[in-house]
């Protein structure tokens, strides 16, 4: 059965109109809304054939249609009209986003935020996974005659430190040709190449010092097995889920709010949704999702990119039902500030 020009605008017409009242939708509404000429009699045959295609779907023997996920689909890749994001949403989002934001996790706590605000629906952003990651520096801090602080930030400019507490014996005022040792060593390296070589390659440069500085190679091992398997989610807007009429009973909302505390689940469907266009912004629909508790539920995601590279991702959670042009025209909204900003608070200002 073809999909001509005239089953397109029906199908076009019951999802917009979906999309905005929550109702299924019935042959006499379009007819009375799409001037097509046509009698309630020809739009229903219509929407008959659309329902036998899969792209519509009745929810009752008496009830109007609504959209299935393939009708979804086919939406969102050939139906779909572009969404002009206003001047006082850009105004906004120029004023959230700015705002004294010089650490990373700052900038993406608050992208979130801006993008649930935007969008009224979940939004959800996810670190980099830092096992890639780069060593920018390391420096070694006198505290006082015992300790030290160990600093540590890496090129996407995640910062990590520690206090640590040395021998009695040690004396502290060699800690600066220590931190520069280190400095020089680690400096420019992957996180996953600092491997025994390595440490013992230190250690031979600090000759007769070495064993005074045990507890703190201890601790630098500490530091980067932890960034690497770290890998933080923001949640913005869970709550919105309760204004669609879908997520009115308790149950389900419920469930949806348990599987957003379960982080790992989260990342689970944010990395599964990657495709091998690191640029691009990729909507899945309901069944696409694989997992039982978003099949009434869509994912629209894109990367977040630093350094030309990709350095993690930023999406939308939503009821199938969602408006897919405005999510996407924010998404990417929001994408591009970040790459700016974050092009700016960890390269441009270290004149990298």
């Amino acid at each position: 059965m073809e999909m001509n020009e005239r089953k397109r605008k029906i199908l076009h017409t019951i999802i917009n109109e979906y999309v905005t009242n929550a109702e299924p939708v019935g042959s006499r509404h379009i007819a009375k809304n799409l001037d097509l000429g046509l009698s309630s009699a020809t739009i229903r045959n219509e929407m008959a054939d659309l329902e036998e295609m899969g792209y519509l779907e009745q929810p009752h023997t008496s009830a109007g249609r609504v959209p299935s996920d393939k009708g979804y689909r086919f939406y969102v890749n050939e139906l779909m009209n572009g969404y002009e994001v206003s001047q006082r949403d850009i105004d906004l989002l120029a004023v959230a986003m700015e705002m004294k934001l010089n650490q990373f996790d700052k900038v993406i706590r608050q992208a979130s935020v801006v993008l649930s605000q935007l969008t009224n629906y979940t939004a959800v952003l996810m670190t980099p996974e830092m096992k890639h990651g780069a060593i920018k520096t390391i420096e070694l801090v006198p505290v006082d005659a015992s300790s030290m602080l160990i600093i540590l930030v890496t090129n996407e400019g995640i910062m990590k430190n520690k206090r640590v507490y040395i021998p009695k014996n040690v004396d502290h005022k060699i800690i600066p040709q220590v931190s520069a040792l280190m400095k020089e060593k680690l400096s420019g390296l992957l996180l996953n190449e600092i491997d025994v070589k390595k440490i013992n390659e230190i250690k031979k440069a600090l000759g007769s010092n070495y064993e005074m500085l045990f507890p703190v190679l201890d601790f630098i091992s500490d530091i980067i097995d932890d960034i690497q398997k770290e890998t933080e989610i923001y949640l913005s807007g869970v709550t919105n889920i309760f204004n669609f009429p879908e997520y009115r009973d308790v149950t389900r909302a419920k469930e949806f709010i348990e599987f957003l505390d379960d982080k790992q689940s989260v990342a689970k469907v944010l990395s599964d949704a990657e495709e091998n266009d690191e640029h691009a912004i990729h909507v899945r629909i309901g069944s696409e999702n694989g997992l039982d508790i978003m099949q009434n539920l869509s994912l629209v995601t894109t990367n977040y990119h630093l350094g030309g590279r990709a350095a993690g991702r930023l999406g939308i959670i939503g009821p199938t039902r969602m408006n897919y042009s405005k999510v996407i025209a924010n998404i990417n909204q929001i994408s591009n500030y970040l790459d700016r900003l974050l092009k700016e608070l960890y390269i441009d200002d270290n004149g990298e």
